[in-house]
């Protein structure tokens, strides 16, 4: 499989389990994480930058 593809896909499953969390957290309110919101913000904010960085790498040729 050629690297540039693997970045791909890897990036969209990133994406695709970032949904399912999401939904999941929507439907779950009572749960919360032992630290500040903006500890957690950055976390995901990060996650969405190597997302978004493996989907571009992957279209790199």
């Amino acid at each position: 499989m050629n690297k540039n593809k693997s970045f791909l896909i890897l990036g969209i499953v990133m994406i695709i389990s970032a949904i399912f969390f999401i939904i999941y957290a929507l439907n779950n309110p009572q749960a919360s994480f032992p630290w500040h919101n903006s500890i957690t913000y950055i976390i995901y904010m990060a996650y969405i930058v190597l997302a978004v960085s493996f989907i571009l790498k992957g279209f790199k040729k």
